[in-house]
């Protein structure tokens, strides 16, 4: 249950409140300047709603079009109608509190404390439900507050049980009074009615005779009066009471006219007595007070007067406002100890707004917690960005300039190979050269050349020269029997050749040759343009016997070998020989002795 607030709780109060703006909350308050999240505007009741709405519910208009709500809430001591409205998760007496504040004698809306829970002030009705009324004979609660956030018991100035004349001895019973504690207290013993004795009535002593009977045997009737009243005994009028003193009722020993004194105090009935609680008794006059939270009352330390709070008694909370020149916070302030309010010290809040407690915040989530002129980086509000400055949002930026690539540029900078944070030159836009601009350029590859166009770098794939970097887009083709000579088949248009930037980048048995007539792997690598070498078997690929991809069969050796003894010898086969096959070759190796043919393979390339 909440309880009065004093500068001790208040300090821990604006101490805890001080690391709580991190806005997990509903509603974005519009910045000073109206400024609010993109896709939102700024309502009429100053929250930020989503861009169309007329403001009030933000949440609600947001679920209306299908939107999330605004992503902050209401501050405390702000109008609210349910505790989702308020940042803090408390909505009472229809503002944001400090807490539930949902007991009878707190309250969230008091002069001077909205948005505080404080006690509601002594004898003022509760705030909340009820504080029972029971009968005064029971000394208990009397249906209003007691100004420490509980219900008023009845004080010393209730009477619980009326006074009893004993007309067997002529002995006046007083009537007993409350102790503001919850206990019926007699107000003494019995005191003689001498020199009267009791009324016929049994409830006080006579104050008046018509002959000797209405008095007590040592006394007479002269004049209509038995004589005059001791001290305690009820009264009407001083000229009753041998002291002359008729003082709250009762014959008393002295004047007793101290506003907290009393002649009719439970225990010292006929004798003045300081009042030990609540207010001053009789026709004194009351404990004046221009604030109801320093409301004074008797007390063991009044002495003569009443006493009142003083700097132990926060009576106005601290609060924060948002005019047009900036955010100012008011310290709390403590009573004076006369009945009144003192004044708190008013500080400006500087480069932010407010915050939680009435206090100036000290954190941000967003642009929109700053001051104008200010933005929010890292949880901090700075002073809006010149030129080069760091930026996350041109909101972040001084008038007149953008956030562009991380700085505060002097133009939007969004064009094609353009950037404001080239080293030398931040906060400038000018053009990117050799290097990638992630805003134009998305791939991460690509990179800028001196016109301002995107271009690949080397090792990228490509379809032209004018695509590079470098102005290099080479072709490669596929070299699967790896002899060096690439597919001759293989082109773009069908895909089997590919362009790389620079002639780099090619996976391995790629090459820019392409004049191999079979490239089928390993099995291949004899057939190549250049071979020299000659073959008797067919080879792969439908070449038969081109090796060489010449497109002709050449034969090893030629037909029309002859040899006659002793005269002239021509190497060569005797007939025609198709390659591949075996037929009688004529050797010249002693032309003067003719040898006979000898079979040989046909080979070719």
């Amino acid at each position: 249950m909440p309880r009065a607030i004093t500068t001790t709780t208040l300090a821990a109060v604006l101490l805890a409140a001080a690391g709580c703006h991190d806005l997990e909350l509903t509603r974005f308050r519009c910045s000073v300047n109206g400024r609010c999240p993109d896709g939102y505007a700024c309502g009429a009741d100053g929250f930020c709603a989503p861009s169309g709405s007329s403001g009030g519910d933000g949440g609600a208009a947001a679920r209306t079009q299908g939107q999330p709500p605004p992503p902050a809430g209401k501050k405390q001591g702000e109008a609210c109608a349910s505790d989702d409205d308020c940042a803090g998760g408390s909505c009472a007496d229809g503002v944001c509190c400090n807490g539930r504040c949902d007991d009878a004698c707190h309250a969230c809306n008091q002069p001077n404390n909205v948005g505080t829970c404080v006690a509601v002030a002594r004898g003022k009705h509760p705030a909340h439900g009820s504080c029972a009324k029971q009968d005064p004979s029971t000394c208990g609660t009397n249906g209003l507050c007691d100004g420490a956030g509980q219900c008023q018991r009845y004080d010393t100035s209730t009477v619980c049980r009326a006074s009893a004349c004993d007309q067997g001895t002529d002995a006046l019973t007083p009537e007993a009074r409350c102790d503001g504690l919850g206990s019926c207290v007699p107000s003494g013993p019995p005191l003689s009615c001498a020199p009267f004795v009791c009324r016929g009535d049994g409830k006080r002593c006579a104050d008046s005779c018509a002959g000797n009977g209405d008095c007590q045997l040592s006394a007479s009737c002269a004049g209509g009066s038995c004589g005059k009243f001791g001290n305690g005994l009820p009264c009407s009028d001083a000229g009753q009471c041998q002291s002359g003193f008729c003082v709250d009722g009762v014959c008393c020993n002295v004047a007793c006219g101290d506003q907290c004194t009393a002649c009719d105090v439970a225990g010292s009935l006929g004798t003045c007595a300081q009042v030990p609680s609540g207010s001053p008794h009789g026709a004194r006059p009351a404990c004046a007070a221009t604030d109801a939270a320093c409301a004074g009352q008797c007390t063991p330390a009044s002495a003569t007067a009443c006493t009142y709070p003083a700097g132990e008694t926060v009576c106005r909370s601290a609060s924060c406002t948002e005019p047009a020149g900036g955010a100012v916070q008011t310290a709390a302030a403590t009573c004076n100890g006369q009945g009144a309010c003192g004044s708190g010290a008013a500080t400006g809040c500087g480069a932010y707004l407010c915050g939680p407690g009435g206090a100036c915040a000290t954190s941000c989530a967003g642009d929109v917690d700053c001051a104008g002129g200010f933005a929010c980086f890292a949880g901090h509000c700075q002073a809006k960005g010149m030129a080069a400055a760091p930026c996350t949002a041109s909101s972040q930026c001084a008038a007149g300039l953008t956030c562009r690539d991380g700085v505060c540029c002097d133009g939007a900078c969004d064009g094609a190979c353009r950037a404001c944070n080239l080293p030398g030159q931040e906060g400038h836009c000018a053009p990117v050269v050799s290097a990638a601009d992630p805003d134009t350029c998305p791939m991460a590859t690509s990179a800028c050349d001196a016109a301002g166009a995107c271009k690949l770098t080397d090792g990228q794939a490509c379809n032209a020269p004018a695509d590079c970097l470098g102005g290099a887009c080479v072709t490669f083709y596929p070299d699967q029997d790896g002899d060096s000579f690439g597919d001759r088949t293989a082109t773009l248009d069908n895909g089997k050749a590919r362009s790389f930037c620079g002639g780099a980048g090619a996976p391995a048995k790629w090459v820019t040759d392409n004049s191999d007539c079979c490239d089928m792997g390993k099995g291949a690598m004899d057939v190549h343009p250049g071979q020299t070498a000659w073959f008797t078997m067919p080879g792969p690929c439908g070449v038969q016997f081109d090796y060489d991809c010449d497109g002709v069969a050449a034969p090893q050796y030629p037909s029309g070998g002859s040899c006659v003894d002793g005269g002239s010898c021509a190497a060569a086969f005797t007939a025609a020989v198709a390659c591949g096959d075996s037929g009688d070759y004529q050797s010249c190796a002693m032309p003067a002795m003719c040898a006979p043919p000898m079979k040989r393979p046909q080979g070719c390339h």
